[in-house]
């Protein structure tokens, strides 16, 4: 973490504010997930084509999310079972500044998602009447079937790209809880390349990770924290990514 911070602070950076033409609330996304030892010089190649969100002088933010599911577990089983049209729903709490959004991911076919959300006043273990018709209009999914499932926190930064309409968001000490249960995944960087489109600028970032042979890899931490945390739940479909994981905490990195 003390390489990261440092290169962290390299970055030319960027408010909120100045991220409205990135806002990507409709767009294609890639998914690369890899073992945090890469994370420094991953950084140090993106350097000189990205910019750092900053807020308040903070350059790395904690997230904390609980998500939602019916009690069959739909949402979770239609990403299992490779539906193209599906649901994530979930309460999120940006820690540093203490705020809340309820909100909707919705992908659809290709690599496409569209995410809608509202302000909530925190992490709604009972759904309230604003946030209940909030669903309903933006989903398909039976508010009466939804229950609180598990807690999902982490670390992220977020790289932008102004001219190629680009965001990175880089995830990094993950962990999961549901009741007393809780575990973490310190070894995993979970990344994610976001773009209004999949054609036009070549991506500085993805170029970057296949140069340095670090292959798409898709993870939701939604479904890998069902996984670790339910015993009873089907994961035929998860396997290869559950032994993935597995490597990587395995890893003994000597610096």
């Amino acid at each position: 973490m003390k390489d990261i911070n440092k290169i962290v602070s390299d970055f030319e950076s960027i408010t909120l504010q100045n991220m409205d033409s990135v806002s990507l609330m409709n767009r294609v996304d890639f998914k690369y997930t890899f073992s945090n030892h890469l994370l420094p010089q991953v950084l140090k190649k993106a350097l000189p084509y990205y910019k750092i969100l900053e807020i308040e002088k903070n350059r790395i933010f904690g997230y904390r999310s609980l998500y939602y599911d019916t009690v069959n577990n739909k949402m979770y089983l239609d990403h299992h079972n490779g539906r193209v049209d599906r649901y994530k729903i979930r309460f999120r709490s940006y820690i540093e500044n203490s705020t809340f959004f309820l909100e909707i991911k919705h992908k659809i076919k290709g690599v496409r998602t569209i995410k809608t959300r509202i302000k909530t006043n925190g992490l709604e273990t009972e759904l309230t009447g604003e946030s209940a018709k909030f669903i309903r209009e933006n989903s398909d999914i039976d508010t009466e079937q939804l229950e609180p499932k598990i807690y999902v926190s982490f670390r992220r930064l977020t790289l932008v790209n102004e001219e190629n309409k680009e965001r990175i968001t880089v995830d990094h000490d993950l962990s999961f809880e549901k009741g007393h249960l809780h575990i973490d995944l310190p070894k995993l960087a979970v990344v994610e390349v976001k773009r209004s489109n999949s054609n036009g600028h070549v991506s500085h970032f993805t170029r970057i990770l296949k140069d340095m042979r670090i292959r798409p890899f898709r993870l939701s931490k939604y479904c890998i924290g069902r996984v670790l945390t339910d015993e009873t739940i089907k994961y035929n479909q998860f396997k290869e990514k559950i032994l993935f994981i597995d490597k990587i905490n395995k890893q003994n990195v000597h610096s």
